[in-house]
């Protein structure tokens, strides 16, 4: 069960990676920031409005784009492998969107630096997964010691995901965060004078956001 933890909050960058990519040829501090912001309200808080602004691009597609990311986050779970149900999955799925929505970052100024932009984002850690594991197995314990006949491999792994979805929705509902962090998150343009949001940096403030 922490194996999928850890592998559902790494995947958490790639729906934002996929909004991190801005074509032109000028951009100032006052942009940058706004990129930054944009990026990250797009890829965790499905708000699309600023992101299809900048980017000339629409928000029918920064949904599309943010959906498709979220049924791959949700694939990752490897759910169907364990004989979980689709309605388990399709319950994981709206969670994942819940647990995103609720992530605390702020974005600062940007200052020019080697032809691009350094912009410091702090990011509160989600605490909703600390010591979800001990709990988990406690309660899945105590569950299997109260039945009196023989359960499947494939229900015991049922119940752990619904006890896991139980116990991360009561989490959810009443969320503590840590201490912020500060990352430094660079904007650069490459050689076809795209201006990216470095996949580095958008990883560190992934990890700050999300206590494991």
């Amino acid at each position: 069960m922490k194996a999928i933890l850890k592998r559902n909050v790494s995947l958490v960058t790639a729906v934002v990676m996929a909004f991190a990519m801005l074509t032109g040829c000028g951009m100032k501090p006052d942009d940058a920031k706004a990129y930054v912001q944009a990026t990250l309200d797009a890829g965790y808080k499905a708000e699309f409005g600023e992101y299809a602004k900048i980017t000339d691009s629409t928000e029918k597609e920064a949904q599309t784009l943010f959906d498709n990311n979220i049924d791959t986050v949700t694939r990752s779970l490897g759910f169907s492998a364990l004989g979980i149900t689709q309605e388990t999955t399709e319950k994981y799925r709206e969670l994942l969107k819940e647990i995103f929505a609720k992530v605390k970052y702020t974005v600062g100024e940007a200052k020019e630096k080697d032809g691009g932009f350094e912009v410091e984002v702090k990011a509160e850690p989600m605490e909703i997964f600390s010591g979800i594991q001990d709990e988990l197995v406690a309660k899945l314990q105590k569950e299997v010691k109260k039945s009196d006949k023989q359960i499947s491999e494939n229900d015991v792994n049922q119940l752990a995901i619904d006890m896991l979805y139980d116990l991360l929705s009561e989490k959810l509902a009443e969320v503590t965060y840590g201490e912020a962090q500060t990352i430094t998150v660079h904007v650069t343009k490459d050689s076809n004078n795209v201006w990216n949001i470095t996949e580095s940096d958008l990883k560190a403030v992934d990890a700050a956001l999300f206590t494991i």
